[in-house]
């Protein structure tokens, strides 16, 4: 059994001989599972495997405060997670903006926060099991809106500051891919039953994130202009968005389509 990651070093941990190949399995795994409960035990898993105590993953949409569009899975207390939420600190979480704007996985401290309310988020985060952290953001690629954070948490002040990063990034880089791979999947299977998107409907939605006008789409697709309208407004109301930019918008951000 591997030591309790509370009492040792991050260079002892990322230097034992299988640890590479223990988060590389786990990762697989995460791919093939099928539901949440799994992925849970496996993101615990993963995270005491990388030397952390506590992790936080959140998937959310670049620049929208919208939490109805997050998902979350915790590996803490969830008060803590509870009094964030009642606090507001999803919209100045400076761990979030810099996951929405960049992929390098970086140690928490290394990111400088001068604002008070940023400042009052990472306070809390340090009182809850995270007085050092590693920030490893997940990003779709170009197109993608739908931006993820694994957030890994040590007890132990300055464990992510020391040697023995580099190493413990490849893996967290990793895992993190893999846990924001299959959440999109999960949304893209979930918008698909709940929407009972069909591959018309995603013929249309490819069309206009394309640009192309109702005219073009008729002419392409041998059907009236007024008939292109109608289904796009159809489909509007089973995506519960108000127009067909943001239907196509949406179904980038579920990888239904690639941007």
């Amino acid at each position: 059994m591997p030591a309790n990651p509370e009492t040792q070093a991050l260079t002892q941990v990322v230097a034992a001989a299988d640890y590479t190949e223990r988060i590389a399995t786990i990762a697989e795994r995460i791919a093939e599972a099928r539901d949440q409960a799994t992925v849970h035990a496996l993101l615990t898993e993963g995270v005491h495997a990388l030397g952390a105590e506590h992790a936080v993953f959140v998937s959310f949409i670049r620049d929208n405060a919208d939490l109805s569009a997050c998902r979350f899975m915790l590996v803490c207390e969830p008060d803590w997670c509870q009094r964030y939420l009642e606090a507001g600190c999803f919209a100045h979480d400076p761990w979030l903006a810099y996951a929405a704007h960049h992929s390098e996985p970086i140690p928490a401290s290394s990111l400088p926060v001068l604002d008070a309310e940023g400042q009052r988020v990472i306070a809390l985060a340090m009182q809850n099991g995270f007085a050092s952290a590693a920030l490893v953001p997940a990003h779709s690629g170009a197109g993608h809106s739908r931006i993820s954070l694994l957030c890994l948490g040590s007890t132990q002040p300055g464990f992510f500051d020391r040697e023995g990063f580099g190493r413990f990034r490849l893996g967290a880089r990793l895992l993190a891919a893999e846990l924001h791979d299959w959440w999109l999947a999960r949304i893209r299977r979930e918008l698909i039953v709940k929407a009972r998107i069909t591959q018309a409907d995603l013929e249309l939605l490819r069309h206009e994130h394309l640009g192309h006008s109702s005219k073009r789409i008729a002419a392409e697709l041998n059907v009236s202009k007024s008939s292109i309208n109608s289904r796009f407004q159809r489909m509007n109301m089973k995506l519960g968005v108000p127009n067909r930019r943001l239907a196509a918008r949406l179904a980038v951000e579920c990888g239904l389509l690639i941007g």
